[in-house]
């Protein structure tokens, strides 16, 4: 009987390990998601004050835009070493066909958190393009100012190159990141996902094209077209 009792306690104790470890699971692939999820409303909330940005002269905007950016490329990372790490969500994705989508969620993570940070290096100059558009807001550029407009604009130029540089890394690390994934086995939610992700490339990467060109970018933002 003892004998019997014995082996009673210890299958319930395996039972309740095998509950709290499926419970468990359930967690973290929540959180994940949720990290997921926060990170891509972040996106949204700085793409919206990009937006409103290009209808004020307000820097404040942009300072806004950065701010989500920062906080989407610490959600994205955070989902990415949980779904990487969480040894719960690796037993999980040794089970047929879960491995792929499990990859396939932190491939996805890394690629927001690429995405992001190449956005932060956009905004940070964009903040200081922003600054001498308020300068001179309200009244058109004469003649006079265009040297002195120049000067300034040579001045935030020099930091154009390592932000140019940045973006250009972290979009070759986004596209590094979406060359690992193939979609065909994937579930619905997340070939989604890519889908969107491969529509946000090409849009990055004609952005980036265009980004590249620092008289160019200056002369938009400003409104007049700045000697060569």
């Amino acid at each position: 009987m003892r004998s019997g009792h014995g082996r009673g306690a210890v299958v319930a104790i395996v039972v309740l390990a095998l509950l709290t470890l499926v419970a468990y699971t359930g967690y973290a692939g929540t959180t994940v998601y949720q990290q997921l999820d926060s990170g891509r409303q972040e996106l949204v909330a700085a793409q919206a004050a990009m937006t409103a940005a290009k209808q004020s002269v307000d820097p404040a905007e942009l300072r806004a835009s950065a701010v989500h950016l920062r906080q989407a490329e610490r959600d994205f990372s955070d989902a990415g070493r949980r779904a990487h790490d969480d040894p719960a969500l690796r037993a999980v994705g040794g089970l047929p066909g879960a491995g792929r989508n499990l990859d396939a969620v932190t491939h996805l993570a890394a690629i927001g958190a690429d995405m992001s940070r190449a956005g932060e290096a956009a905004t940070a100059v964009a903040i200081q393009v922003a600054g001498l558009k308020q300068d001179y807001a309200g009244r058109a550029l004469t003649p006079d100012d265009l040297p002195v407009v120049l000067q300034q604009a040579q001045g935030i130029a020099k930091d154009y190159s390592a932000s140019t540089q940045a973006i250009g890394q972290q979009l070759r690390a986004a596209h590094a990141e979406r060359a690992e994934v193939t979609t065909t086995d994937l579930v619905g939610p997340l070939k989604d996902a890519y889908d969107a992700v491969d529509a946000a490339l090409v849009q990055a990467d004609t952005a980036f094209l265009r980004f590249q060109d620092v008289r160019q970018v200056l002369s938009d933002f400003l409104g007049v077209r700045l000697p060569a």
